[in-house]
């Protein structure tokens, strides 16, 4: 499934009406701001229909999966919005992540927690924000990435990359004398971010796929005083396609304006995937820009002062 997906859910009370841009949303937030009401009005109506008070708009058939027998169900839902709410256990199994990769569905996961299991967007942590009887879907964090970093203002850089994108950050802050170190995935950062906690630090991580860490890397933030700022691109492959390397490339621009239009979930869970797999068909066959699909080496060409300079300033745009 791709695309943009509306959904609109109204009781006689109150009505919901939003937008899913990707494969996952979460829903967060504390208690008494509306996310079981949400889910019960959509298992109201996937269960009485419109005789349940509960009005549902949907290009796609939405349902709330539960019970034991979720698995079995869920094999037999295809093309779908699927809820699920946090009182389920198997939410933060690894059954059900592994699961949800293989799917054509939609999802939308009301839960507290974090998911590390899963890899989700942090353009895609939403909270109920209550407004009368017209309760709205607001992202929590959307003011937190820093766009200018040309300068490197910091002591410390750490990228979640360990292969191309640490390679050409650990390039590009060597004359501002900053060092630049790779967490080796997701899960490192923080342990860097405390070993580093004095020192004014720049965190770069694929925010398509940083969902589960984010809230802890943002308490950090809070605690530190602020001497932490995040760069975090979609990924480091769509820096690359934003920067002016391919700005005469009109498919890649015409993707890029509305990524969701073409990547389908069940081929690309993540959207991190979608853009590698773009930037390696892109400049296949091109001596000199041909993208590893293991990503392990940065081509020369992308790391001359100019094409280094324009990759991060893609960030801007």
């Amino acid at each position: 499934m791709k695309g943009k997906i509306k959904i609109y859910v109204k009781n006689s009370h109150i009505t919901f009406s939003f937008i899913l841009e990707r494969n996952v949303t979460v829903i967060t937030g504390d208690s008494g701001t509306g996310k079981t009401k949400l889910i019960n009005m959509v298992r109201n109506y996937s269960e009485l229909g419109k005789s349940s008070g509960v009005t549902l708009k949907c290009d796609k058939p939405c349902i709330v999966l539960e019970g034991r027998n979720w698995k079995k169900e869920l094999s037999d839902t295809h093309n779908s919005v699927v809820f699920v709410e946090e009182s389920t256990r198997f939410i933060t199994s690894q059954a059900f992540a592994q699961a949800i990769r293989q799917s054509d569905n939609y999802y939308v996961l009301i839960t507290r927690e974090p998911l590390p299991q899963i890899p989700y967007s942090i353009d895609c942590i939403k909270k109920i924000i209550k407004n009368n009887g017209n309760p709205k879907l607001e992202s929590i964090y959307r003011n937190i990435r820093v766009k200018d970093i040309l300068n490197f203002p910091y002591d410390i850089v750490i990228t979640e990359d360990s292969k191309s994108g640490f390679q050409l950050f650990t390039r590009a802050t060597e004359k501002y004398r900053v060092r630049c170190i790779s967490s080796h995935g997701k899960s490192g950062i923080i342990n860097l971010l405390d070993r580093y906690k004095n020192k004014r630090i720049l965190v770069i991580a694929d925010s398509s796929a940083l969902g589960a860490e984010i809230r802890e890397l943002v308490h950090f933030k809070a605690i530190n005083n602020n001497r932490t700022d995040f760069f975090l691109p979609e990924s480091f492959e769509w820096l690359i396609l934003k920067s002016d390397i391919f700005a005469e490339n009109n498919r890649i621009k015409t993707i890029l304006k509305s990524p969701v239009d073409y990547i389908e979930s069940q081929e690309f869970f993540s959207w991190e995937r979608f853009f590698t797999h773009l930037l390696v068909e892109e400049t296949r066959n091109n001596t000199e820009f041909e993208y590893p699909e293991n990503k392990s080496e940065l081509p020369v060409i992308y790391q001359t002062d100019a094409n280094m300079e324009s990759i991060i300033n893609a960030m801007k745009k």
